[in-house]
């Protein structure tokens, strides 16, 4: 077995490796016999095979047969094949051919479908329809004139802003010379329709605001259109309505300004002043003449204010109708009838001024200056006259009034125009507002001092040493005046009115402090300025005012020194006695030094005759105030101090009567002080 292995080449790897050759060598089986059973077993393998093969001839060339058949038909199928293969790939090729195709005439429709919208945009641009073309030349100026007018102005347009980016466009070269000519003749026959539309204007009778907004606006556009394509034209149209308007508001407004003159009620002449005394009124031979009763007060503002102020609810917000005031016969004082103007102007202005924005300043037109700065150029050339006529107005009223309060409501009227403009934002009156203040104001202080010259010449006379208790007539005067100016300022705290008050409100103080001093009698001056400052007090209460103003608080500081005084006066006449002892005896370092048979004599005397002295001051009060208010105010004052007094005295006979304890038996008893209080108390509503 060794031998036989070493016969066996090592260079068969797949001989060793096989496992029956393993297995044999294994067991040791003999090699040559077991080669002569695999040869045997071979060869009757080999004859069952070629037995089984005779057996089955027939199946196989049966399938012999129908193989090469099938070979046969798969051959056509692939001839078949083939031959659609390279159908589909010509049929490739042209679809690819067609996608080229449509792909190039996608590109091709859309190039050619911008340059028809560039194109159509040119010719819509530029072309002009036949019929507008004829409309325009030939036709008459209306609504439908005004359409194709609107289409031609965007030609026009058109044309000026892409001329440079198509000049070189043969349409564009030929159209133009048409579009300037067609222009120029739309042009002329505007200036034409305007002109004698403008013409309309000159006859009183029209109503130019109806005017303006049923025509004029209505065709604003062909005065733009003249604006921007034929500045000539449209100088020569915003000249003429210039000239005419002008006329027009010129015309309208000195008739309605000579209607309200005829209207005026005269308030005040130059006698009306409060320092005047009514027996220094004259008549016409001299003789002296009494005032009417039924007189409106120059002084007092009353409804004035309601009935002329243009933010008063109780207000017109219309001005004056003349020829209703003119039938019902009603006069009227200058504010009312400035103020109408006023109100007529303002608001016949602001129409004129927005239709002339809306009418002659176009949006598109290239003008050297700003369309509101020509507004306001054509609006002061129409307007200046007018205004005028209400400076002339004005100042014929100034030169003869002497009506403080006319004037300064007039005053107050210009201030709230102004707001009222400045609402409406209509900036083209201001002139006209800072002209009449010009006017107002020096004249409105110059009435005002000679209220207060008035005021110093009746200081300057001589005053009579026997005095009136009662107010005389400048203290209500100026007490009205005075209500009356406060009322006007009120919301618009204006210095120069203010500084008028405090200078007259000085020079009245000086007067009422003259009459005073110049009488001998102590007690009726004292009562004459209680009186004086009364009245004054309830004017300016009965308007509203409280101590917050200074005039108020002014004359109450007034009304209670004087008061006082008068209390002390009183005393002094009543119990001079006791306000002697007591001020004397104050004045001791010492109370040892006061006198104690001085402290009984005061005693006695005050418990003997204080019930009867109270009820003569009571009297004296009720006989010289007839004010039930200020009578009752006084008496509280006098009979105060009086328990100030005695309690003071009271005080001072306590601590001296303690040192001599032994001997205060023998000095008079002074009644007490809530005993004194019980009585006063019934002297309360006396009044």
């Amino acid at each position: 077995l060794g031998d036989v292995r070493a016969e066996i080449p090592e260079d068969l790897p797949d001989v060793q490796n096989d496992e029956l050759i393993k297995s044999v060598l294994t067991k040791g089986v003999d090699l040559r016999q077991y080669s002569r059973q695999i040869e045997q077993e071979l060869n009757d393998l080999e004859d069952e095979q070629l037995a089984s093969y005779e057996e089955h001839e027939g199946a196989l060339l049966e399938l012999d047969s129908e193989i090469r058949s099938c070979d046969e038909v798969l051959e056509n199928m692939e001839r078949l094949l083939v031959n659609f293969k390279s159908s589909l790939g010509a049929i490739n090729n042209d679809i690819q051919s067609l996608q080229n195709d449509s792909l190039s005439m996608s590109v091709k429709l859309k190039n050619r479908v911008v340059a028809e919208k560039q194109l159509d945009k040119i010719i819509q641009g530029v072309v002009v329809p036949p019929d507008a073309v004829r409309l325009i030349c030939n036709g008459e100026v209306n609504e439908r004139y005004l359409e194709c007018l609107v289409e031609v102005n965007k030609r026009i347009a058109y044309m000026r802003v892409h001329s440079k980016q198509h000049k070189r466009l043969r349409a564009f070269q030929e159209i133009q010379p048409e579009l300037d000519r067609l222009c120029f003749r739309a042009s002329s026959k505007l200036r034409e329709f305007l002109l004698d539309k403008i013409n309309v204007l000159r006859s009183l009778n029209s109503n130019a605001h109806v005017l303006q907004s049923s025509i004029f606006l209505k065709y604003r556009f062909f005065n733009h259109f003249l604006i921007e394509r034929h500045p000539e034209a449209a100088v020569e149209v915003r000249d003429n309505y210039i000239h005419i308007m002008r006329q027009y508001y010129l015309d309208h407004f000195e008739t309605y300004q000579r209607g309200l003159m005829k209207l005026e009620r005269v308030v005040a002449d130059k006698t009306d002043v409060i320092g005047m005394e009514e027996s220094n009124k004259l008549s016409l031979f001299g003789a002296a003449k009494p005032v009417a009763r039924d007189k409106a007060n120059v002084f007092n503002l009353g409804a004035r204010a309601s009935s002329a102020l243009i933010e008063s609810e109780d207000s017109s917000p219309r001005a004056i109708v003349l020829s209703i005031a003119s039938d019902a016969n009603e006069k009227y004082t200058f504010e009312a009838l400035f103020r109408s103007y006023s109100l007529a102007l303002v608001d016949n202005a602001t129409t004129e001024y927005e239709f002339i924005m809306q009418f002659f300043v176009s949006p598109k037109a290239r003008q050297r200056i700003t369309g509101s700065d020509m507004a306001r150029m054509v609006f002061s050339h129409i307007f200046d006259p007018s205004m005028r006529v209400g400076e002339q107005f004005l100042k014929a009223y100034l030169e003869t009034t002497y009506d403080a309060l006319g004037v300064l409501l007039c005053v107050r009227i210009m201030s709230q125009l102004a707001s009222e403009l400045q609402r409406r934002q209509v900036p083209v009156l201001d002139s006209y507002v800072n002209s009449m203040n010009m006017l107002l104001w020096p004249r409105f202080q110059a009435i005002l001092d000679g209220h207060i010259e008035s005021a110093k010449r009746l200081a300057s006379y001589k005053a009579k040493s026997k005095i009136d208790t009662q107010p005389p007539a400048i203290v209500r005067r100026y007490a009205e005046l005075a209500s009356s100016l406060l009322r006007l300022n009120q919301g618009y705290n204006t210095h120069v009115v203010a500084l008028s008050l405090a200078r007259l409100r000085t020079e009245v103080q000086a007067y009422l402090a003259h009459v005073a001093d110049g009488s001998s009698d102590k007690h009726a001056s004292l009562v004459f300025l209680i009186n004086s400052y009364d009245l004054l007090l309830t004017v300016l209460y009965e308007n509203g005012f409280s101590e917050r103003e200074e005039e108020v608080s002014s004359w109450k500081q007034e009304f209670a020194t004087t008061v006082m005084a008068f209390a002390e006066s009183e005393l002094e006449k009543h119990f001079g006695y006791l306000k002697l002892f007591v001020i004397d005896a104050e004045r001791q370092s010492d109370i040892a030094q006061i006198s104690a048979d001085e402290l009984g004599r005061t005693a006695s005397v005050f418990n003997g005759e204080w019930r009867a002295q109270i009820s003569a001051i009571n009297s004296s009060i009720i006989q010289s105030f007839s004010n039930f208010r200020t009578g009752t105010e006084i008496l509280h004052v006098v009979l105060g101090q009086l328990i100030i007094y005695y309690t003071r005295f009271h005080s001072l006979y306590d601590k001296r009567i303690a040192r001599r304890a032994a001997s205060a038996s023998e000095i008079c008893q002074p009644v007490g002080v809530q005993t004194v209080m019980v009585d006063i108390k019934k002297y309360r509503n006396n009044f």
